[in-house]
């Protein structure tokens, strides 16, 4: 069960293994400004972050009415007010988008009796990894990770929060260099022929082998007997009485205990993210109409659309069409889709302003004949992308991915090479070329302006 408790502020990329206290998040604004602020003192106060643009509406739509608990006129009003023009409340104060659910979501973050949801607690109790897997993880070829933290400047290589978690077995024949921790639950283990290097700890709940190098600068648990030309683990090595290490085995420190390895990706039916009950929830709770945005507008269209979305929540059914789609973000965003995307032309979503955040949440699959661009690569964890539909999701493999995806009913299927500058969690990873994930951790900070 994903935990109830508001994450702890996360260590920086460049923090040394095993490291718990946190760099606290400077203020957004300065740093889409490019300015370093000071270091604040942990805990980290809630973020600043800009205020929407405030966007017209004819007067007679009727205004949105948020409740929700223990709010501060900061983040969350009880009520838009009547000549706000339909702008949700959360568009003048600094929280992300608060969304609601036909039947509460406990893995959205959702209490008894309250069906109110803020986005940004979705994002951090759901992308806490560079790369989460339900199912097994295979690959021929290279995996890399790394972190970086878009609050205080672009990419920098180096970060060591790129984490990889599995839920099932690894299974690797290519080199994998992890700037984070590994974590493997199935009790079959890690059957590796290349080469690994992991820059925290490492955790395996089943056998590691066969021969090759494997190095931790963190500590290492491993469940079973290993059999590796050579092990180097910079911190403790924990492996159960009477397991054999052959090899060249050289450890800061040998421990023989049990070692038990839980599942480390909310993978289980009742952590997975209800996302059918937060779009059921915004048929006709939305600012559609403030827009002009009929649902079907999207449906069967024909030739190129651009599409502008202010601050708040939109509703729209299914999305296909003939012709190049693009959504142009300037606010903090929700838009809701009631079924599947399929394009046959690109797909662009742009981040067009620098309070512009979106949670772009589908019902179904996605696919596309043609690049899919999302998100802003020197701020990933502004764009999270959540799919709902089972079955696998092709993506070309001149998509750019700047967004934190989260699919864990789905495969998603990768056909070239890819640098993801975000995150990804996946029911099963498939592909066919190296890829790159940077991590970024300013995702772990989604929640700092939601309301209590």
């Amino acid at each position: 069960m994903i935990p109830g408790a508001r994450r702890p502020a996360t260590p920086g990329p460049d923090a040394p293994p095993g490291t718990e206290a946190a760099t606290p998040a400077p203020p957004r604004r300065e740093a889409w400004r490019g300015a370093r602020p000071p270091a604040r003192p942990d805990p980290a106060p809630r973020r600043a972050r800009p205020a929407a643009h405030a966007q017209s509406a004819p007067a007679s739509l009727a205004a949105l009415v948020l409740v929700i608990s223990a709010c501060t006129s900061r983040d969350i009003v009880a009520a838009a007010p009547a000549d706000s023009g339909g702008a949700p409340a959360y568009c003048e104060g600094t929280s992300p988008v608060i969304l609601r659910t036909s039947a509460t979501s406990r893995a959205a973050g959702g209490t008894a009796g309250v069906n109110d949801v803020c986005t940004g607690t979705v994002a951090v109790r759901t992308f806490p990894q560079a790369l989460c897997t339900c199912e097994d993880y295979a690959t021929s070829t290279s995996l890399v990770t790394d972190s970086f933290d878009s609050a205080a400047g672009p990419y920098t290589p180096g970060g060591t929060s790129g984490d990889v978690a599995i839920d099932g077995a690894l299974q690797s024949n290519a080199t994998m260099d992890l700037g984070g921790a590994l974590v493997v639950a199935s009790a079959a283990g890690a059957t590796l022929h290349a080469d690994l290097h992991v820059a925290r700890d490492l955790a395996v709940a089943g056998p590691l082998g066969t021969g090759v190098d494997v190095s931790v600068r963190g500590n290492a648990r491993l469940a079973a007997a290993v059999d590796l030309a050579a092990l180097t683990v910079a911190g403790t090595l924990t492996v159960p009485p009477g397991a054999g290490l052959p090899g060249t085995v050289t450890a800061g420190n040998v421990v023989r205990a049990p070692v038990a390895v839980a599942p480390p990706c909310a993978c289980g039916t009742a952590d997975l993210l209800d996302l059918s009950a937060i779009i059921s929830g915004h048929r006709s709770d939305n600012q559609d109409a403030v827009i002009g945005l009929l649902p079907d507008r999207l449906t069967d269209f024909h030739g190129a659309i651009t599409l502008d979305l202010p601050c708040g929540v939109y509703y729209v059914g299914p999305v296909r069409g003939d012709g190049a789609l693009t959504l142009r973000i300037t606010g903090r965003v929700a838009l809701l889709v009631d079924g599947d995307v399929a394009l046959t032309a690109p797909w662009t979503v742009e981040l067009a302003t620098d309070d512009a955040e979106l949670d772009l949440m589908i019902g179904g699959l996605v696919s596309s004949d043609h690049a899919i661009i999302i998100g802003r690569a020197d701020h990933p964890a502004r764009t999270r992308v959540y799919v709902g539909g089972s079955g696998t999701m092709n993506l070309s493999g001149d998509s750019q991915l700047a967004a934190n995806l989260y699919a864990p009913r789905a495969a998603v299927a990768l056909s070239g090479g890819a640098t993801v500058h975000g995150s990804l969690f996946v029911r099963r990873l498939d592909q066919a070329a190296p890829i790159t994930i940077h991590y970024d951790v300013d995702v772990r900070r989604a929640d700092v302006a939601c309301p209590p």
